[in-house]
C-alpha cells in the first residue's frame, strides 16, 4: 500500500455532510501560498504524494480524497452526480481553505477545479488542469469504449490486479514503467465492496451527463489558467482540448510527447517545472 513520508500530515474534516480525508504539507496558516489537489476518477490523495513533496515548504498544500474516493465518506443518498461533487468540494473549501487559494487537478479533479473557480472567482487565484474531463460537451466515445470492458465486469465480480493492470497500460500511461504496485494495491481494495463498486460506477455514469461538462462556461474563466497535456492520452484528445482552452482568456497548453493521461507523474520534472513557475 501506500506510504505517506513523515512530512505530510494525514487529517479529517466533517463538511457538507462528507467525512473529508485529506493530506497537507507546508504551514497550517501563514503559508506563502496555498494550493488544493484534486484527484481523479479511481484515484485518491496518493497521487500526489511526489508533487507534495517537490512543492516549495512555505507552501500549504492540500490534496483532498474526492467523496466515495480513498478514506472519504460516501455521497448522501443514491445519487450521483458531478454538480453534487461540487456541492461536496464547496463545502471543504468554505471549512478549510483560506480567502486565496489555487488548484491542480487531474481529469475529473480538473473539471472539478474548473467548476470551483467558476463559483469562487474572487478565490481561486490561479487554475491549473492536468488532462481534465469537461473541457468538450460530452465525454468522448473513445472513453467510453475504454472503461467498457472494465465497467461491464465490475457489476459481477472486483476487478483483479491483472485487469487493473491493463486498464493502467491501455488508459493511463504511455509508458508501464509508471504503474504503481501501491496503487494496484489499493485500488482492488477499494472496489472490492459491491457497494463502494455500485458508487463508482454511478460516478462512471454521471460523466456522461451533460451537466459533468464546464464546456460552455469557459469563456467565462477569469483566473489564470494553466493546462497540460499528453499526446497519447487514451482518455481526452489534446488536439481537440486544446482547442477548447482557447475559450479560456489567455490561456496556456503544454503537450507532452510520450505521455498519457497523467502528465504530472509520467512528465514530472517538466510539468512540475512548468506549475512552479505558473503559481510563482
Amino acid at each position: 500500500m501506500w506510504k505517506i513520508p513523515d512530512e505530510i500530515r494525514e487529517a479529517r474534516l466533517d463538511a457538507g455532510g462528507i467525512h473529508f480525508r485529506y493530506l497537507e504539507s507546508g504551514p497550517a496558516t501563514g503559508a506563502a501560498r496555498t494550493v488544493l489537489l484534486l484527484h481523479g476518477f479511481g484515484a485518491r490523495s496518493e497521487i500526489w504524494l511526489e508533487v507534495m513533496k517537490e512543492l516549495p515548504r512555505e507552501w500549504q498544500v492540500v490534496a483532498v480524497d474526492l467523496p466515495c474516493h480513498g478514506l472519504s465518506s460516501q455521497l448522501p443518498g443514491k445519487v450521483r452526480t458531478v454538480p453534487l461533487y461540487l456541492q461536496a468540494l464547496a463545502a471543504f473549501v468554505e471549512a478549510k481553505m483560506p480567502p486565496h487559494f489555487a488548484i491542480i487537478g487531474s481529469s475529473l479533479g480538473g473539471a472539478l477545479g474548473a467548476m470551483l473557480a467558476l463559483k469562487y472567482p474572487q478565490r481561486v487565484d490561479k487554475l491549473v488542469l492536468a488532462a481534465a474531463s469537461g473541457l468538450t460537451p460530452k465525454l468522448p466515445g473513445k472513453t467510453v469504449r475504454l472503461y467498457l470492458p472494465y465497467i461491464l465486469g465490475a457489476y459481477l465480480f472486483t476487478p483483479t490486479v491483472k485487469k487493473f493492470r491493463s486498464f493502467l497500460a491501455k488508459g493511463v500511461f504511455y509508458d508501464p514503467k509508471f504503474i504503481q504496485e501501491a496503487w494496484l494495491s489499493s485500488l482492488v481494495e477499494e472496489w472490492r465492496p459491491r457497494a463502494q463498486r455500485m458508487s463508482f460506477l454511478a460516478i462512471a455514469g454521471a460523466l456522461r451527463r451533460p451537466d459533468a461538462s464546464v464546456s460552455a462556461s469557459l469563456g467565462n474563466l477569469k483566473v489564470p489558467t494553466l493546462l497540460l497535456w499528453g499526446k497519447n492520452d487514451a482518455h481526452f484528445d489534446w488536439a481537440q482540448n486544446e482547442q477548447a482552452a482557447k475559450s479560456i482568456p489567455g490561456s496556456r497548453f503544454v503537450v507532452y510527447d510520450n505521455c498519457g493521461h497523467l502528465p504530472m507523474v509520467e512528465k514530472f520534472r517538466e510539468s512540475l517545472a512548468e506549475v512552479r513557475g505558473f503559481l510563482g
